[in-house]
C-alpha cells in the first residue's frame, strides 16, 4: 500500500510538471472568460470546470502571452479576477479565492494608479470630466482636460470608467499603475455635444440659452484666411460679418451680434482662453473651438462687456503620448473681385471736353492731340497710360506656413505652434508679414491640482507705399483713378536724373512708388496666461487666473530727398524733402480672477454653479488708464435631463464712471424643457431632440471713452475745456430669447435650431449740442437714447452616409434684423452730410433727397424754364430730378429725409460638403438681402474738377445721360455738376448679393498608405476665397458698402497641405 501510494504521488507529480511545462500562445482583446479557455483548451487540451456565475461575473480580458508556460499564463489571467484553480488529469477546476485570502490580498497593499482616459478615434483624444470610481465605494476622481486621472485603490478593487456618450469600462486593479491608458468607445446613441459656454463647457442638452459653436472643420481647418474673424462669415447664425476691404493688414472684418446696440463701440468682446484679444492676431490653426454667446443669458457672465455679445476662443492643447508634429501650409495667388477699369486716353480726353463744354469753361484737349493719341506714334508725347495696369500687382502672392509640436505624459503636456504669413499686395511696396509662438503647457502638480501655463507672442510688419495726406488719409489707390491717361509716368532720364509725368498737386503713382518711400508699421505683442486649477474634492474645483500683455505699435515713415524738374523746361516742379519719422505707443493689460465651481449629480439632478471675483486694468500709451473689478455668480440645474435653469448675476464697478455710479448690476435667467425626455416622445425613432428655450436678462456696455464724467482742459483746442457728467452712467441692454433646437432621425442626422429675439439698449452715451445762450458751444455727454434690435434666426444641418461610402453633408443658416432708433435727446445725430441717426430709423441711416431718375426735355419749356420744381436755376436735362417732398414748390434741404439703410436686414450662408473614399468638396455660400450703397466722389462724378473728379470708368462711359441715350445710369456730363452731388437716392446701387465663400477640393492619403510612408497623416487640397460672386452692384465690391476708396476684397486660389507625424 506504501508503495503504491509513492507511484501515485510520482504520478501526479508528473502529470503537473508536464501541464505547467506546456507554453501557449494567446493574444485576446476585451475577450470573455470562456474564449479565453476556448483558446486554451484547444492548445494544451486541458477541460476546464467552473461555476456558470462565477465566470459571468468576471471583466473582459486582454492578454498578449507569446510561449510562455501555462501555469504563467493562468496566474496572470485568474489572479486579476481573484479565482483559484487546481488541477486534476486533464481537468482544470475554478473557483473563488478564499474570502480570508481575499482580504489579506486587499489589505496587503494600497496602490496610486494613473493614467490618461481617450478614446477610440484615430488619432485617439483625451477625455476631460470622466468618472473614475472605485467599485462599491464612494472613493472618486474625475479626468482633467488632458485626460489624466490618479486614484488610490487597493489590489482587486475594480476602478469604473463612465462618461456620458460613452460605454462604461471597468478595470480590475493589480499593481501599481503610473501610465496606464484607458479607451472608452463612443456610445453613438447617447453622445451628447459639449460646448464651451464661456467659463465652463456644458452638455448642450443642458443649455437653456442662445448660442453658437463655429464648425472648425468646415470654416477654419485647411482654409487659406488671413485672420479669424472671416472664418465667422457663413459659419454662426445671428451675426453679420463684411470684410470691407482686401488691404493686407487692413482685412479683419467688422462683426457685429444681433445688430448694432449703440451709437458708440458696438464691437463684440474676444475672449482668447479667457484673456480679451484682438481675435485677428491668432494664428487660425491653433483654434479648438469658437462659441458665440448671443443671448443674455449666455453673455451675463461677462456683465458689462457683454452688451455687444461674446466670441469665446479656446485654443489647442497638447495630450499625453508621443510627441506629435504638424504642418499646415499653402502657396498663393490672390486677385481683386472689383477694380472697376477706367477708360482709356482717347476715349477720357473726349469725355472731358464734353464735360467742361457744359460748364461753359474751355476744353483742354485738341482734336490733333486726340488723334495723335490714338495714332500712337508718339507715346512721349501723345501717352496713353492705364495706370491700373501699370502699378498693380493683380496676382498678389500669399503664404502661410505653421507648425506644430504636441506631447507630454501624465505629469507635463505641452502644444507649442509657430506660424509665419507672407501676405502681398496689389500696390508697390506694401505687404504683411506676421509672426505667431503660441506655447500651451499643462502641468500635473498632484494628484488633485494642476497648472496651465499659456505663453504668446506675435509680431506683425506692415508696409505701404508712402502715399498719404497730411491728415492721415491713404491716397494711393485714389491716385490711380485721378491721375489722367495722358500723363507720362517716366520721362527718359537725362544727367542721372528722373523726371516724372506730373498732374495738378500730384506728381504721379509711379514717382510715389519709387522715389516717395515706405510707410513702416510694425507690431508686437506678448502675453503670459496662468491659470491654476485645485480639485478640492471630486466635483469641487477652484480655479485661479493672472494674465499679462504688453503692446507695442511703432510706425515709421521713410524717404530719400528728391528733387522734381520739368522735363522741358528744367524748372522745379516739387522737392521732397528727405524724411525720417518714427512714432511708438505701448500699452499695457492685466486681469487677476479666482473662482470656484462645482458640479453635483444624483437621482437626475444635476447643478453646476460657478462663484467667482476678477478685476484688470488697461494703460494706453496716451496716459489713459482705466479698471474695471467684478463679481459674479452662475448656477445651471437640469432635472431629469428635461428641465433646465440657468440664472446669472454680475456686477461690474468700472472706473469710467463717477462717483455713485460706477457700480453696475446685470442679471438672467433662462429656461429649458427637453420634451423629446418626456414620455409621449421617448418611444418615438423620430423625433431624437426637442428642446424649448426662453431667456431674459440685462447687460451693460462701458465701452465708451474713459472721463466722461470729468471736464478736462484741452489747451491749444478751439474749446479749451471738454465739459464732463458726473451722472453719466451705463449703458443697458435687456434681451429677450426664445429659441427650439430640434433633432430628427437616428443620431440626429437632421437638426434644426431658431430663436427670436427682442434687444434694446437703454441709456445710450451721447453727445447733444448745448443751446448758445448758454454762452458757450459745447457737447455734454447725457445717456439720453435708446436703440431696438429685433430678429429671427435659423440654421440647419443634415448629414448622410450611405453604404457605399460617400458622404454630404448641408448646413444653411439664415439672419433677419431690423435695426431701429427708439428714442434720441438732442438728435438728429450725423457724422456728415449724407449720415443721419434719428427716431425711427436705424443706425448709420443714409441722409438726403428722393429722386425721379434724371431731368428730360419734356421736363423744360421751350425757353428753358423748368415745368417742375428743381433745386437750381441751372438745372438742365440730363441732371438729377429731385422730389418736392413738402410740396412747398422748390427743393431744398427741407425736402432732405432718410432715404436708405447701408445695413442689410438679411444675412445667410449655406454650407455644403461631400466625401467618398478619400476625396472630399466642400463650398460654402454666402450672402446679404438688400442693403443701400451709395456712389460718391468720382465713381459718380468723374469728370467734377471742383471736387473729387478722375478718370471715368468703362462702365460709366458706356452710361451717362446724352440726347440719345436718356434712360441712361448716370447724368450728363459737367465739369460743374452743382446740385448733381446732392446726397439722393439716385445713387443708390442694391447691395444685395451671393458669394462662393470658397470652394475646395481635398485629397487625404489612405492610414496604410500613410502609415508605410512613417506619417500620421497626409491631406493635399486646392482651395479658392471669394472665386464668384453674384450681385447687382457695379463698379464696387459688396461688402464695401459704397466706400470707393477702400481696397477691393481679395480672391485667392491656393494649394495646401497638411501633414502629420
Amino acid at each position: 500500500m506504501k508503495f503504491t501510494g509513492i507511484l501515485l504521488l510520482l504520478a501526479s507529480m508528473h502529470l503537473s510538471a508536464n501541464t505547467m511545462a506546456q507554453h501557449v500562445t494567446l493574444s485576446t482583446k476585451n475577450s470573455s472568460l470562456k474564449e479565453v479557455f476556448r483558446e486554451l483548451n484547444k492548445q494544451t487540451g486541458y477541460y476546464f470546470i467552473y461555476n456558470e456565475n462565477i465566470v459571468k461575473s468576471t471583466t473582459p480580458i486582454t492578454t498578449n502571452f507569446n510561449h510562455v508556460p501555462l501555469k504563467t499564463a493562468l496566474d496572470n489571467i485568474l489572479d486579476d479576477l481573484m479565482l483559484a484553480y487546481t488541477i486534476s488529469g486533464k481537468t482544470i477546476i475554478l473557483e473563488k479565492k478564499p474570502q480570508t485570502e481575499l482580504k489579506r490580498t486587499q489589505e496587503q497593499e494600497t496602490l496610486t494608479l494613473s493614467g490618461i482616459v481617450y478614446d477610440t478615434q484615430e488619432p485617439p483624444a483625451p477625455l476631460a470630466g470622466v468618472s473614475v470610481m472605485v467599485k462599491g465605494t464612494s472613493q472618486s476622481a474625475l479626468t482633467d482636460e488632458a485626460g489624466f486621472f490618479s486614484i488610490r485603490a487597493k489590489k482587486g478593487d475594480v476602478l469604473v470608467f463612465s462618461m456620458i456618450g460613452f460605454f462604461p469600462r471597468e478595470y480590475r486593479v493589480t499593481k501599481n499603475e503610473r501610465s496606464l491608458p484607458i479607451s472608452l468607445n463612443s456610445d453613438v446613441a447617447s453622445l451628447e455635444e459639449v460646448v464651451v459656454v464661456g467659463m465652463n463647457e456644458q452638455q448642450k442638452k443642458h443649455i437653456a440659452s442662445s448660442l453658437s459653436t463655429l464648425p472648425i472643420e468646415s470654416n477654419i481647418a485647411g482654409k487659406p484666411i488671413t485672420n479669424l474673424s472671416q472664418a465667422l462669415q457663413g459659419g454662426v447664425t445671428g451675426i453679420q460679418v463684411s470684410q470691407g476691404s482686401g488691404l493686407p493688414g487692413g482685412d479683419a472684418a467688422t462683426v457685429y451680434i444681433r445688430g448694432i446696440t449703440t451709437l458708440n463701440d458696438a464691437n463684440p468682446l474676444v475672449l482668447v482662453d479667457g484673456v480679451p484679444m484682438d481675435m485677428n492676431h491668432i494664428d487660425p490653426v491653433t483654434v479648438e473651438s469658437v462659441t458665440v454667446l448671443k443671448d443674455a443669458a449666455a453673455a451675463a457672465i461677462y456683465g458689462s462687456r457683454a452688451a455687444n455679445g461674446v466670441i469665446v476662443v479656446t485654443t489647442k492643447r497638447g495630450t499625453a503620448g508621443k510627441v506629435r508634429v504638424e504642418y499646415n501650409g499653402y502657396f498663393g495667388y490672390q486677385t481683386p473681385t472689383a477694380l472697376p477699369q477706367t477708360v482709356d486716353a482717347v476715349r477720357y480726353m473726349q469725355m472731358d471736353n464734353e464735360a467742361r463744354i457744359a460748364a461753359g469753361q474751355p476744353i483742354q484737349h485738341s482734336e490733333l492731340k486726340i488723334e495723335e493719341t490714338r495714332n500712337g506714334t508718339d507715346p512721349l508725347t501723345y501717352p496713353n497710360t492705364n495706370w491700373l495696369d501699370l502699378m498693380l500687382d493683380k496676382t498678389a502672392p500669399i503664404s502661410n506656413h505653421s507648425l506644430s509640436l504636441s506631447g507630454g505624459n501624465s505629469l507635463a503636456r505641452f502644444a507649442i505652434t509657430g506660424n509665419y504669413m507672407d501676405q502681398g499686395s496689389m500696390l508697390p511696396h506694401s505687404d504683411l508679414k506676421r509672426f505667431n509662438i503660441r506655447a500651451n503647457t499643462t502641468v500635473t502638480l498632484a494628484d488633485n491640482f494642476l497648472v496651465n501655463l499659456d505663453f504668446t507672442a506675435i509680431k506683425r510688419n506692415r508696409q505701404l507705399v508712402n502715399r498719404v495726406t497730411t491728415s492721415g488719409t491713404f491716397r494711393f489707390l485714389e491716385d490711380l483713378y485721378r491721375v489722367p491717361p495722358d500723363i507720362l509716368p517716366r520721362f527718359p532720364d537725362k544727367n542721372g536724373q528722373r523726371f516724372y509725368g506730373q498732374y495738378s498737386d500730384i506728381v504721379n503713382p509711379l514717382a510715389y512708388a519709387e522715389v516717395g518711400g515706405v510707410r513702416k508699421n510694425e507690431y508686437t505683442e506678448s502675453l503670459i496666461n496662468f491659470r491654476p486649477k485645485w480639485t478640492v474634492i471630486p466635483g469641487l474645483n477652484v480655479n485661479g487666473q493672472f494674465s499679462f500683455r504688453l503692446n507695442s505699435d511703432a510706425h515709421h515713415n521713410v524717404r530719400e530727398n528728391f528733387t522734381h524738374f520739368d522735363y522741358y523746361t528744367g524748372v522745379l516742379l516739387r522737392n521732397w524733402n528727405l524724411q525720417r519719422e518714427a512714432s511708438q505707443s505701448r500699452s499695457s493689460y492685466y486681469f487677476v480672477g479666482l473662482n470656484a465651481d462645482y458640479t453635483y449629480r444624483n437621482n437626475g439632478h444635476s447643478l453646476y454653479g460657478i462663484l467667482g471675483y476678477s478685476q484688470e486694468q488697461r494703460n494706453q500709451g496716451d496716459w489713459t488708464i482705466y479698471a474695471l473689478r467684478s463679481a459674479y455668480a452662475k448656477m445651471n440645474y437640469s432635472y431629469d435631463d428635461r428641465f433646465l435653469l440657468e440664472g446669472t448675476v454680475r456686477m461690474d464697478g468700472s472706473s469710467r464712471f463717477g462717483p455713485g455710479n460706477k457700480y453696475g448690476f446685470f442679471p438672467s435667467v433662462a429656461v429649458g424643457w427637453n420634451l423629446h425626455n418626456e414620455s409621449f416622445l421617448q418611444e418615438s425613432s423620430f423625433v431624437n431632440n426637442l428642446k424649448l428655450r426662453a431667456s431674459y436678462g440685462s447687460l451693460g456696455n462701458e465701452n465708451i471713452e474713459p472721463y466722461l464724467y470729468q471736464s478736462l482742459i484741452n489747451p491749444g483746442t478751439a474749446l479749451e475745456v471738454t465739459h464732463g457728467n458726473p451722472d453719466i452712467s451705463w449703458e443697458k441692454v435687456n434681451m429677450l430669447d426664445i429659441g427650439l433646437d430640434l433633432g430628427l432621425f437616428q443620431s440626429n442626422k437632421l437638426e434644426f435650431t431658431m430663436d427670436f429675439y427682442d434687444k434694446r439698449t437703454n441709456g445710450i452715451i451721447l453727445l447733444p449740442q448745448l443751446p448758445l445762450t448758454g454762452g458757450f458751444q459745447a457737447q455734454v455727454p447725457v445717456n439720453a437714447g435708446e436703440v431696438q434690435n429685433k430678429g429671427f434666426e435659423a440654421s440647419l444641418t443634415y448629414n448622410e452616409r450611405l453604404e457605399n461610402g460617400f458622404g454630404f453633408s448641408f448646413r444653411p443658416g439664415f439672419t433677419y434684423n431690423k435695426n431701429e432708433i427708439l428714442s434720441l435727446e438732442g438728435g438728429p445725430y450725423g457724422n456728415d452730410a449724407e449720415i443721419r441717426n434719428q427716431v425711427g430709423s436705424s443706425i448709420g441711416s443714409l441722409f438726403g433727397y428722393q429722386t425721379d431718375g434724371l431731368l428730360q426735355a419734356s421736363d423744360f419749356y421751350d425757353n428753358g424754364e423748368p415745368r417742375i420744381s428743381v433745386r437750381s436755376n441751372l438745372s438742365a436735362p440730363g441732371d438729377i430730378k429731385y422730389i418736392d417732398l413738402n410740396q412747398d414748390g422748390k427743393i431744398d434741404e427741407a425736402d432732405k429725409t432718410i432715404i436708405g439703410d447701408p445695413m442689410p436686414r438679411i444675412n445667410f450662408f449655406s454650407n455644403f460638403r461631400f466625401d467618398y473614399k478619400n476625396f472630399d468638396l466642400e463650398f460654402l455660400l454666402q450672402g446679404t438681402g438688400k442693403s443701400d450703397a451709395m456712389l460718391t466722389g468720382m465713381f459718380a462724378l468723374p469728370l467734377d474738377m471742383s471736387a473729387d473728379g478722375g478718370i471715368p470708368t468703362v462702365y460709366y462711359a458706356d452710361n451717362y445721360w446724352n440726347p440719345e441715350r436718356t434712360d441712361a445710369r448716370f447724368p450728363r456730363l459737367n465739369a460743374s455738376p452743382g446740385d448733381n452731388r446732392q446726397a439722393s437716392d439716385f445713387w443708390f446701387q442694391n447691395g444685395a448679393y451671393v458669394r462662393v465663400k470658397f470652394i475646395q477640393l481635398g485629397y487625404s492619403l489612405s492610414p496604410q498608405v500613410a502609415n508605410r510612408l512613417k506619417l500620421s497623416g497626409l491631406r493635399v487640397f486646392l482651395n479658392a476665397q471669394n472665386p464668384i460672386t453674384f450681385t447687382g452692384m457695379k463698379m464696387i465690391d459688396p461688402e464695401s458698402r459704397g466706400d470707393q476708396w477702400k481696397h477691393s476684397i481679395m480672391a485667392t486660389y491656393s494649394i495646401g497641405t497638411s501633414i502629420r507625424f
